[in-house]
């Protein structure tokens, strides 16, 4: 087989072309069935798991006064409200909640990189997927919720809400878009910086692809940071992360549909490839660390909520 021929048969193989009716914008009831799963997956994981850490990990501004209430033995004398207790002349205490309502901004990257699939779920999906859980667990601790999707520009902006049938219509617009264009990340951190004016918290979904040299997005989000509280949620298809057999015996790794490149490798320096793609992992997540961010990969075919709530209780034990 001709080496052209030959290469061309693997891409397919790694990348299977997708039917006509994949690549149009999917149907009401698809988009329908599709939040009604996100839905339900987040339910069970806020019952579960993420709704506690979520609230501990990402605390409110501070506290609120609530109420006077009669003083107990064993109250913290500091808290009694003396001017109170002398006007009813009993002792009584000023009890405090904390201030939960802050702003959640959601990046989501759709740029033509996050439309890649080996199997199952799209990496677009699942990073519709991993906002709509992580925004409904905004919603139940009484945060406001808003989201960007971006690819070369912004191109769907949702004001910031509360309540959780307002993250389900989100899910409803992300799902409608098409994955598409180059990636503009410093161009959509920039964004952020703009729109979010009070200190609050800036989700970052995306594969972190960078196709061109001067499209460099640590400073950005290292400002960001500065004045948020940021995390980085990096998403990647297994087929980006590790190596492949191919139906010729050669080992095959994709880097990514945005980027277009294709490692073509003999079997028997297989583990020195698989060696240097956990390196290049290490080196993403230390990249976003240094920008003074909370950072987790997760892979499109992996079970992400124990991912997700390993970095919420790292960031309660930090506090």
């Amino acid at each position: 087989m001709p080496r052209l021929q030959r290469v061309r048969t693997l891409r397919e193989w790694i990348v299977p072309p997708l039917p006509e009716a994949e690549s149009t914008t999917p149907s009401l009831d698809e988009v329908r069935r599709q939040v009604r799963h996100i839905e339900i997956r987040a339910r069970r994981a806020l019952r579960d798991a993420i709704a506690g850490e979520y609230r501990t990990a990402f605390r409110g501004r501070g506290l609120e006064f609530a109420e006077l209430q009669p003083y107990n033995p064993g109250d913290d004398i500091r808290s009694i409200d003396w001017k109170a207790t002398a006007r009813l002349r009993t002792p009584v205490v000023r009890r405090y909640v904390e201030e939960r309502e802050q702003t959640v901004l959601i990046l989501v990257d759709v740029s033509g990189s996050m439309s890649y699939a080996a199997s199952g779920l799209s990496v677009h999906d699942r990073a519709v997927e991993v906002a709509g859980v992580l925004g409904l667990a905004a919603a139940a601790a009484n945060d406001i919720v808003g989201v960007a999707a971006f690819a070369t520009d912004v191109v769907l902006a949702v004001p910031p809400a509360k309540g959780s049938s307002h993250v389900l219509r989100i899910l409803r617009d992300l799902l409608t878009l098409k994955a598409d264009g180059r990636t503009e990340l410093a161009r959509a951190l920039r964004y952020a910086g703009r729109v979010m004016r009070k200190r609050g918290v800036v989700i970052v979904i995306s594969d972190f692809v960078a196709t061109h040299p001067d499209h460099i997005w640590e400073p950005a989000l290292a400002q960001l940071s500065r004045r948020h509280d940021v995390v980085a949620v990096c998403l990647r298809d297994a087929r980006e992360t590790t190596l492949a057999q191919a139906a010729d015996g050669s080992i095959v790794h994709w880097g990514g549909a945005e980027r277009g490149d294709m490692l073509l490798a003999d079997g028997g320096i297989s583990q020195t490839q698989e060696r240097e793609l956990e390196s290049e992992r290490r080196r993403m997540l230390a990249r976003l660390r240094q920008c003074g961010c909370d950072a987790v990969m997760i892979d499109t075919n992996e079970d992400w909520i124990p991912t997700l709530v390993g970095l919420f209780r790292q960031r309660r034990s930090r506090q």
